[in-house]
């Protein structure tokens, strides 16, 4: 059984003999055994003291720290000693896997009430002027129930989504920029007008997943000259300057010069973060986090869609149904420069996630609406995906939302055009049944459907037809009937000598005839009129009568026999169709010398 993941507790307070032995701020109480409170101890005793403005302020700072595969979260609230003398202070320190206390339960503890999940013995230590047992040995902290709170139950993280709305957007530019210029670059940031979990939310948002870094930070410093200080750091407009090093300052207030090259793309981010949101951010990610400068300006100028348009090319589908471009946006969609990249993009979408697109989009609109090829391109992808599925015996939820609005006969006949032409290419055998009844499906009109049938006609030859005539009628009878009364309409004699070879494999058709024509001679002469004429011409002659009968096989059908007598010439040609039909009657009279009637079983018999 798998539990799920603990965290250990630390309390540093003054005291005059701490668990370490010195008499100081230190670790009064702890669930960690004594050689991992020391090992730990040694990374953060440095960092435990809380910054405060006056004698009077309390309000807690927040750091976070990682360590290979473990972390630890400190809340620095100012405190008095147990004098009474203010300047001290009371730290809470949760430390444990750092896949579990990530960097999105670390933002989120610094908006939460830790006394909503401290352990009880913790939450007594968190009175400011209390006096608990000191050296009591701590619960250990169920993290997936700490997560759940914070992170489900709470919401915390939106409520950072809200505050990031405060923080000044050229502010962030210039943070941003900051990180392009050198990603994982230790960054301090003097007099923030918000919090500094704000900041780097907002920042993890827009280049989290972009810049490489650790993404650590310490909200609330009386100085940046400690040694092994987090990524990020805030310190108050006054606080003295650390000695010159990797670590780069950027003052909140002071003037917003015009910036390095990469300053446009870092402004650009910035907007689409705020007009988009995450999810926007999320498609254009990298596979990797970059960690050059040439590599950041190289996948920003990648996702550059037009001069001064940086943005995920969904997003605009997404939001240009809704009205919800900005002209810059407008302008980029009805540009016939954009097609591309749609096709592109819709071709890594999902069914699911193009069948939203393709229903924001369903709403008919004349050729003159804007974006009308952009819709064109939306429909083109869903019915070659709904193709793809019919083709292997599947269908597709696109199906639903293109019957709503059914595709023009042109777009649906140019993609089976398509298919036919590399099929033939690659010489593969091209089932087209599937995919006439996945267009009857998607809503395509009785006329669409005959155009998509007088594509077969002008695709195949007549052996082809015949062959794909007997398939279609084993499994949509009425669609090989429309082909063949198509067929005969067109005349077509595209490779009508191998047609009779064709027609000698299926015995003229017979059993296709007996599908599409069910107890229906009359219907079924009717057709065998039809196949003559196509195949072999309007009046045959004695030969050809004859050639007929020869595909047909030793008992043809009498809706063929008779269809031969009204298309026969007279004389030759007639009597040869006499002839058969006399010799079919004795041989299904007269018994074989095996016994049996040499009857073949029509299916209006």
């Amino acid at each position: 059984m798998i539990r799920s993941a603990r965290a250990d507790m630390t309390v540093y307070r003054w005291s005059e003999r701490s668990l370490i032995g010195r008499g100081d701020v230190g670790p009064v109480t702890t669930s960690l055994e004594r050689e991992a409170l020391l090992r730990w101890n040694s990374r953060i005793e440095h960092l435990v003291w809380a910054a405060q403005d006056d004698p009077a302020d309390t309000e807690p700072g927040f750091v976070y720290l990682r360590y290979g595969h473990e972390a630890a979260l400190l809340r620095k609230v100012p405190a008095r000693d147990a004098h009474g003398r203010s300047g001290s202070t009371l730290t809470h320190v949760l430390t444990g896997p750092a896949d579990s206390i990530d960097l999105h339960l670390a933002l989120a503890a610094c908006r939460s009430d830790w006394d909503d999940w401290l352990p009880s013995q913790a939450r007594r230590h968190a009175l400011l002027d209390g006096r608990g047992p000191e050296s009591e040995l701590l619960s250990r902290v169920p993290l997936e129930r700490v997560r759940a709170l914070l992170l489900h139950r709470e919401h915390l993280l939106d409520e950072l989504d809200s505050a990031v709305l405060d923080l000044p957007e050229d502010l962030l530019t210039r943070l941003a920029e900051a990180l392009m210029e050198q990603p994982g670059i230790p960054l301090t940031v003097v007099g923030s007008p918000v919090p500094g979990e704000v900041v780097v939310h907002a920042l993890a948002e827009v280049l989290g997943h972009v810049v490489t870094g650790d993404w650590t930070f310490a909200t609330r410093e009386e100085t940046d000259a400690a040694r092994d200080l987090p990524q990020f750091v805030f310190v108050r407009p006054d606080a003295p300057a650390g000695p010159q090093g990797t670590r780069r300052r950027i003052d909140a207030a002071a003037p917003d010069g015009p910036g390095g090259p990469l300053r446009g793309h870092a402004a650009l981010l910035v907007r689409l973060h705020r007009r988009r949101g995450r999810d926007a951010l999320a498609r254009l990610r990298p596979p990797q986090p970059l960690v050059s400068a040439e590599q950041v300006g190289q996948w920003a100028e990648q996702h550059s869609v037009a001069p001064g348009l940086l943005s995920d090319l969904v997003s605009l589908l997404e939001a240009a149904p809704r009205g919800d471009l900005s002209p810059a946006e407008a302008a980029y969609l009805r540009s016939g420069a954009a097609l591309p990249r749609v096709r592109s993009e819709l071709s890594r979408l999902d069914d699911g996630h193009l069948a939203g697109l393709l229903h924001s989009w369903a709403v008919p609109a004349p050729r003159q609406t804007p974006y009308h090829e952009v819709r064109e391109e939306l429909r083109l992808a869903a019915v070659q995906r709904c193709f793809d599925a019919a083709a292997h015996g599947d269908g597709s939820v696109l199906e639903d939302v293109l019957r709503t609005a059914p595709p023009e006969a042109d777009l649906v006949r140019g993609v089976l055009d398509e298919r036919m032409e590399r099929a033939a290419r690659r010489a593969e055998v091209f089932d087209v049944v599937p995919l006439l009844a996945c267009a009857a499906r998607i809503g395509l009109a009785r006329t669409g459907l005959d155009d998509l049938t007088e594509v077969l006609v002008d695709r195949f030859t007549t052996a082809d037809l015949i062959r794909e005539i007997d398939r279609i009628s084993r499994h949509e009878p009425d669609q090989a009937r429309a082909l063949l009364e198509r067929c005969a309409g067109r005349g077509s004699t595209r490779g009508r000598r191998d047609a009779h070879d064709a027609l000698r494999r299926t015995g003229f058709l017979a059993d296709a005839m007996d599908r599409m024509a069910p107890r229906n001679p009359a219907r079924a002469t009717h057709l065998y009129r039809l196949l003559l004429r196509w195949t072999t011409g309007s009046r045959l002659g004695p030969r050809a009568v004859t050639t007929v009968l020869d595909a047909a096989g030793p008992h043809p059908s009498p809706a063929l026999l008779q269809a031969l007598m009204d298309t026969g010439r007279r004389g030759r040609a007639r009597r040869a169709v006499v002839a058969a039909v006399v010799e079919q009657y004795f041989s299904t009279r007269l018994p074989d010398p095996s016994g049996r009637r040499g009857h073949r079983p029509h299916a209006w018999d």
